[in-house]
Order: C-alpha cells, then structure tokens, then sequence
C-alpha cells in the first residue's frame, strides 16, 4: 500500500490540510539524466490527493502511520508556515470574463458550419 500523509497546502487561498500521497514524477522518470527537474523541484515525486486525483504543493507533510493526534499542533503550523508563496490547489488562471471573451474569440475564428439542405416532414 501507498503511504499517506497528511499534507498543509493551499486551496482557493487559504490553507488547508488534506491526505496525500507521493507519485513519481513522471518528467523525472522521461528525462532521469536531468537532476534539476523543474516539475518538482528536484525532490522525485509529487504530491498527489488520492481521493481527487489532483495535484498538490504542500508546504509540509506528515506520514499517518505512527502520526498521534498529540503530535500536531495545525493552528500553529497553518500560522508559521509561508502558504503565500505557494500554487493554490485550484488555480485560477482568468476571470470569468476573460474565459468568456476568450472562448468568443476562438468561436469567431471558426469556419461557417456547411449548409445541408434538408427535407420537411409533415
């Protein structure tokens, strides 16, 4: 079985915990001769939500097994660690506007759909 931890990382811009798993970095495994691999920093692997499949970019982890609920202490650890300078889970890369206005482009740019003529049954 997979190990899991239990991850601090930010969603929608807010921190956030979450179970995780590592998955081996699938550039790391394309391009093993490259050390400094951009797609995950040189660690290996990412992080993974198993239940979304999504990625994440924790700003640290714990693994469950042996973890005690005595062990944490998340209020201090959401407020000491840096989760600004990490991508949000859920990155939102336009507003809905720009999606809109972005789509109406690329509808505009498309050929005229073919006329086919068609017989009315009554």
């Amino acid at each position: 079985m997979t190990d899991l931890y239990l991850i601090a990382h930010k969603v929608n811009g807010e921190p956030a915990f979450d179970i995780a798993m590592r998955m081996e970095c699938p550039e790391c495994r394309i391009n093993s001769d490259s050390p400094d691999c951009m797609e995950c920093d040189g660690t290996g692997y990412w992080w993974i939500i198993p239940t979304s499949g999504h990625r994440a970019y924790p700003a640290k982890g714990w693994q469950l097994v042996g973890l005690r609920f005595g062990d944490l202490d998340i209020e201090t650890d959401a407020q000491q660690l840096d989760f600004d300078s990490l991508p949000d889970h859920y990155a939102h890369s336009a507003s809905p506007t720009v999606i809109r206005d972005r789509l109406a482009s690329l509808l505009a740019q498309l050929p005229p759909a073919p006329t086919v003529p068609f017989k009315r049954r009554f």
